[in-house]
């Protein structure tokens, strides 16, 4: 069986569900991990994490490229604000030469035009992919794209689409082969307390290295433990962890409240309208096939 290549973008180093994807995806022999970005605020800081947490599975061939940190248009962030979790980075690994000169849209086309079966995952704001879509709008056309953002069953924005809505607006107006998992269903995604502590008792040096930073970020947010990103690479291995819906759908971009939420734009006269392009996100998740899948490869 071919394996799924795959590029990863990534907000790694404030919530913890980026980091558990890639250890999910770095212990699953069906992924070839092609290459990392990272995206929003200061993303070689981000990369100096990802770096590191490959390192711990000897990945240190992964090109890891520092993307934007600043959002297209708004600077409601700072872009040298520096990730939650940074606390645990234990050595500053530099950057190789490539990837020092490679912009992230530079290396997201480079792959994709490497590997046309390249599956894009999408763990953070779209300014890098957006970036590539204004650069090469034709191969961006046809990317396979699977990413973490919005919520479609109620008019609630959504973080990812907020750090920048107009970047995630374009991706969506290029991008014809796009899955979105919503906060409709990741937010179901929490790690109980009994998970955590069994993970502790691992004595495991990688798992160690992860409870760390959930430490950092409880600490600082007081927020659950939700495995937003982490459904992304499980729908990869399982298709039917979640039900699809496909649907028309814009980010609004204006108004005091609705800044960043997801448009339905199908005819709500028609009972059941017609649907325009591919486009599918999850309205459904099936929580014991999703915790399976976890407790097997995590």
């Amino acid at each position: 069986m071919d394996k799924i290549r795959i590029l990863i973008d990534t907000d790694l180093g404030d919530d913890v569900d980026d980091a558990a994807a890639f250890m999910l995806i770095l212990q699953s022999p069906e992924f070839e991990l092609a290459g990392v970005t990272t995206v929003f605020k200061e993303t070689e800081k981000r990369a100096e994490m990802v770096r590191e947490l490959l390192s711990l599975y000897g990945r240190e061939d992964v090109p890891v490229v520092a993307g934007y940190g600043q959002a297209l248009i708004e600077r409601r962030f700072d872009p040298k604000e520096e990730p939650i979790q940074y606390g645990i980075l234990q050595e500053r690994r530099e950057p190789s030469e490539k990837e020092r000169s490679l912009k992230a849209e530079d290396f997201i086309i480079e792959e994709l035009k490497k590997d046309e079966n390249l599956v894009i995952l999408a763990m953070g704001s779209m300014t890098n992919l957006a970036m590539a879509c204004s650069r090469e709008p034709e191969l961006m056309r046809k990317a396979r794209i699977v990413g973490m953002g919005g919520s479609f069953l109620n008019s609630q924005p959504e973080w990812n689409i907020i750090c920048d809505p107009e970047a995630f607006r374009i991706v969506m107006e290029t991008a014809e082969n796009l899955v979105l998992m919503g906060l409709d269903v990741t937010k179901y995604l929490r790690v109980d307390g009994e998970r955590l502590e069994s993970w502790k008792q691992r004595k495991d040096a990688r798992m160690d290295y992860f409870l760390k930073g959930v430490e950092e970020f409880q600490k600082a947010t007081g927020y659950p433990v939700t495995f937003h990103d982490v459904l992304l690479p499980v729908w990869l291995l399982d298709e039917q962890v979640v039900s699809l819906r496909r649907g028309r759908y814009t980010v609004e971009l204006s108004g005091s409240l609705t800044r960043g939420t997801m448009v339905d734009q199908t005819n709500y006269y028609e009972i059941s309208p017609e649907i325009e392009g591919n486009f599918r996100f999850a309205d459904q998740v099936d929580l014991e096939r999703f915790y399976r899948i976890l407790d097997e490869r995590f």
